[in-house]
């Protein structure tokens, strides 16, 4: 450990002289809350701060409390010894920032390096210095700080692995902050373990990811980040909370859906909730759900932990103070399916936390959860007069996890079932409607009515569905209801209107997809894949031939094509283009519903293009797939060059 010049000596004992601010709080119970300046980058400054305070301000009822300076508010060099703000980003001092923070019911956070320099935006690290950086930001009023993991002299501690280190390190900045302050202990790759010792270190909450960067905007990696928490469930506790990363909602990249599953996750584990975006953007009706919000906050302080889970459908327990439970029904697929869980003998109230309905049930809980959504309760002891009600749009089959497809023009069959899964009564004067979008008909082919419709009993309509020719070739929502004597409960279904290839031989760029996955930027038709904007990318080049047509991907990629069982053969020429010469390594497959019906050897960037051909009879969904050849994923630009598709 470093010794602190003389100066920075002086600047400590001052500091600790100085009694923290009248207004200062001790940290409040449950996961912290509030918002972090991130999306700000080094664009941030105190005006955008006190604005996003301003904003924040009416949440802090629900327990919205730090606003958080995630970097770039450091001067670069050290004043007299001391941390200094960025004269040009904060002309008023810190000190003055958390006043204004604190005027407004809140409290401040910044972040600060266990190592020699910030992580962004410049300026110093707290290494050797932990003691006076310490009481420096607490002389300022600071309540929360982040403590990142940037430039960490490792040759200072020979022979011991990071995780050493870090145990060395994150542990003087807690005890030098004390309990008042917040203690958010941040280690984005995961590299230092925090899950296995970050308790015992008294960190508030601890980082869970292994991704080196932080959670994009995007229901893939949000689900991925999710899925790494869920593994560390079992380190979490009341106070000191596993950290999967901030709150999306409102910046734009997810669906609305998926945002409120992010935060019914997030909620059910424990985690802090702090939002990204901006305040006056992240929507009320997801961020400020007081139900919700009392679940993460619950005093008992658990992890909520995976009851069931096949790899798409999960269902998520978490026990309440008070003996009641929080459940989440997750479906990560991208079809709409019902998951359901038994709940147990007995009488049960069930409350829907995002709607607030109250329902009972004997013994299940059972729901048809949207593609990418959560469903959210709060089960309890006791009788409620309206039985649980089981409504599904257009139900999955067993293992389908795509929209049904219908095509134009043609009439094709969705399914309304509803099952009285509570069993606490029965249904009276049951009537199911359809509703679809203009232009469309929708006739039910079975009586869509009936008189009485008893415990555990099913009634299912039949419709007859036709979007006309002209209809968009993308997915469309189809809403239902389902309303009896004295309730009603509404449904839907997301259906996808495509056109299968036509007779003969046709290129697939020619052609629309169903769904595409790529792991940097969009697939490009008949161009390479430039990672960033549709658009963007060269010809199609592998070992000097160029191609014409094809598709331009980045592996990990997928794309899916509807051919209603009438193909037969799929065929391209895979490779790695030139564009990012011998680097870059790959797989192509090609498969057919279910199943993979071709696969290649591996492909580098060194080798010329290898032929794939595979058989999709009587398939109705064929997809391309390329995957990472087993080294990083940098630059894996994969080509399926001059792909077509013959049918009958």
């Amino acid at each position: 450990m470093r010794t602190a010049p003389a100066a920075l000596a002086a600047v400590l004992l001052t500091m600790l002289s100085v009694p923290l601010p009248a207004a200062a709080q001790a940290p409040a119970a449950g996961p912290p809350m509030g918002w972090s300046s991130r999306s700000l980058g080094c664009s941030v400054s105190e005006t955008s701060v006190r604005a996003a305070a301003d904003a924040l301000a009416p949440l802090a009822p629900l327990g919205y409390r730090y606003v958080i300076l995630d970097g770039c508010w450091l001067a670069p060099q050290r004043s007299g010894g001391a941390l200094a703000a960025d004269p040009a980003r904060f002309p008023s001092g810190i000190e003055a920032l958390a006043a204004y923070v604190r005027g407004k019911g809140l409290d401040l956070g910044v972040s600060l390096s266990a190592g020699t320099k910030a992580c962004a935006g410049g300026g110093p690290g707290s290494y050797g210095s932990e003691a006076a950086d310490a009481a420096q930001v607490k002389a300022w009023g600071v309540g929360y700080v982040k403590y990142d993991w940037c430039d960490i002299p490792k040759a200072d501690f020979p022979g011991q692995n990071v995780e050493r280190i870090a145990r060395t390190l994150y542990p003087r900045m807690r005890q030098a902050l004390g309990d008042g302050v917040v203690f958010a202990m941040n280690n984005e790759d995961g590299s230092t373990v925090p899950w296995l010792w970050g308790k015992e270190a008294g960190a508030t909450t601890w980082r869970t990811n292994v991704f080196n960067r932080p959670i994009a905007d995007s229901y893939a990696t949000m689900v991925d980040i999710w899925e790494f928490n869920q593994l560390r469930a079992e380190y979490a506790g009341a106070g000191s909370w596993a950290d999967p990363d901030l709150i999306q909602a409102g910046l734009g990249g997810m669906t609305a859906t998926e945002y409120r599953a992010q935060f019914s996750l997030w909620a059910i584990g424990a985690a802090p909730l702090i939002l990204q975006a901006d305040p006056a953007r992240a929507p009320r009706e997801i961020v400020a759900d007081p139900e919700v919000i009392a679940v993460a906050r619950d005093p008992l302080g658990a992890h909520g932990a995976l009851a069931r889970s096949d790899g798409w459908y999960h269902v998520l327990v978490k026990p309440l103070a008070g003996g009641d439970r929080a459940i989440v029904l997750f479906n990560e697929s991208d079809r709409a399916a019902t998951i359901s869980t038994d709940l147990g003998p007995g009488h049960h109230r069930i409350e829907d936390l995002w709607t607030g309905a109250v329902t009972g049930s004997t013994g299940e809980l059972a729901a048809q959860v949207p593609a990418h959504g959560a469903a959210m309760y709060r089960v309890s002891d006791g009788r409620a007069g309206t039985p649980l009600v089981t409504f599904e749009v257009d139900p999955a089959a067993l293992g389908d996890d795509r929209p049904s497809v219908l095509e134009p023009g043609v009439t094709g069959e969705i399914v309304t079932r509803v099952v009285n899964t509570g069993a606490t009564g029965a249904l009276r004067d049951l009537t199911v409607t359809l509703a679809v979008p203009e232009g469309w008909r929708a006739e039910a082919r079975t009586p869509a009515a009936t008189g009485r419709l008893r415990g555990g009993e099913t009634f299912t309509v039949t419709w007859a569905v036709t979007p006309p020719g002209g209809a968009a070739l993308t997915e469309h929502r189809l809403t239902a209801v389902a309303a009896f004597a004295g309730g009603r409960v509404p449904g839907e279904a997301v259906v996808r209107v495509a056109r299968a290839p036509g007779a003969g031989t046709t290129h697939l760029s020619d052609l629309t997809w169903t769904a595409a996955k790529n792991h940097f930027g969009p697939v490009e038709k008949d161009a390479s894949n430039g990672e960033r904007a549709a658009g963007d990318g060269r010809p199609l080049t592998i070992e000097g031939v160029r191609y014409a047509k094809g598709l331009g991907a980045h592996a990990p990629a997928e794309i899916e094509y509807y051919t209603a069982g009438r193909c037969a053969t799929v065929r391209f020429l895979g490779g790695v283009d030139d564009e990012v010469g011998q680097a870059g390594s790959a797989r192509f497959e090609v498969w057919a519903d279910g199943g993979r019906v071709a696969a290649s050897e591996l492909v580098t960037g060194a080798d010329p293009a290898v032929e794939v051909t595979a058989s999709v009879e009587g398939a109705r969904h064929v997809r391309l797939v390329a995957t990472n050849g087993g080294d990083n994923a940098y630059s894996d630009h994969v080509d399926f060059a001059d792909a077509t598709v013959t049918c009958h």
